[in-house]
């Protein structure tokens, strides 16, 4: 089934020269059986620049988030058991962020004691992701792909309880300066895990916490389009939303491998930001692709390599 569906938004931007790039992303990959993981070996087939990994790339247990030496065990278990796993790392370039479970406990924050522990070795793993674990103590991270600004946020290691902040003031600032220092960008694309743009107060979405304002208003302020990449819920969709008169856009790839979970009626009924036909509750991952100029298109292909849903977002300068 293949549905295509044409958006406009307005910019206000000085883009650099085209430069089109093509990757692809997803999250909540717990390590289940073959048939389940076939989906990797179509992501390796895959024509890309990179494969970002959205968070809850290995589904850490208790004995795991004891210390550094049983999580680096984890990560050793969960990437050489799998041949689908191995042929998408040997494929392309990989990026990654994390988010709760392979941070730490279910629903982790800033009160996990082993959340240095836990950077540490996730920027271990992780080698071709550009993470500062010894300056910043968390995962941030950013790297220009010609005219394509890539960044990586921790949504763990500053999270408060609900109601509060995920990213904290200091990767705000840092964040802030980093949009204005590559402000000849031709668009930025923000990973991270919890779900940004929908308005439904649910499970860990942005929505619950206050800093949500004042992450989106910093986003609205840049000089070129922002696309958050996010996973975690378990489903896919992808989102716009309008703050302070600019369109910002979100894709959730979720998941890869996980069980798959629907919203609820209430929650469709909140979650007013929701673009018409691009939810997906089965395994899958995302395709994207950025012309250089105005076009976005989105792809959300299951593991069979069939597109479940394609959009083709126009991001227009004014």
């Amino acid at each position: 089934m293949k549905k295509t569906i044409i958006f406009a938004a307005l910019w206000i931007s000085v883009n650099a020269a085209a430069q089109p790039i093509t990757f692809c992303a997803g999250s909540c990959a717990d390590l289940r059986n073959d048939e389940a993981e076939s989906i990797f070996l179509e992501i390796a087939k895959e024509e890309k620049s990179f494969f970002l990994w959205l968070g809850d790339n290995l589904y850490f247990k208790k004995e795991d988030w004891q210390g550094e030496s049983e999580m680096r065990q984890a990560y050793e278990r969960r990437f050489s058991a799998s041949a689908p796993v191995k042929a998408l790392l040997q494929s392309s370039r990989q990026l990654a962020i994390y988010d709760d479970h392979d941070f730490g406990p279910n629903d982790s924050d800033s009160s996990f004691v082993g959340r240095r522990q836990s950077a540490r070795v996730f920027a271990e793993h992780w080698m071709e992701t550009p993470t500062q674990v010894d300056k910043f103590g968390d995962i941030r991270w950013a790297e220009r792909y010609g005219s394509t600004l890539m960044i990586g946020l921790d949504d763990r290691f500053h999270r408060g309880p609900v109601g509060t902040q995920i990213l904290g003031k200091s990767q705000l600032n840092w964040l802030a300066e980093t949009l204005a220092e590559h402000s000849d960008a031709s668009i930025v694309f923000i990973a991270i895990g919890s779900q940004v743009l929908n308005d439904a107060e649910v499970f860990e979405n942005y929505a619950r916490f206050a800093e949500r304002e004042e992450f989106l208003e910093l986003c609205a302020r840049a000089s070129m389009p922002i696309v958050f990449l996010t996973g975690d819920r378990h489903h896919g969709e992808i989102s716009q939303k309008k703050v302070n008169g600019v369109t910002l856009t979100e894709i959730t790839a979720s998941p890869l491998t996980s069980t798959t979970h629907n919203p609820s009626k209430e929650e469709l009924k909140a979650n007013r930001s929701l673009l018409k036909n691009s939810l997906v509750s089965e395994a899958h991952y995302a395709r994207i692709h950025w012309d250089g100029q105005s076009e976005l298109t989105v792809d959300l292909v299951n593991k069979e390599g069939v597109t479940l849903v394609n959009k083709l977002l126009k991001l227009l300068p004014l």
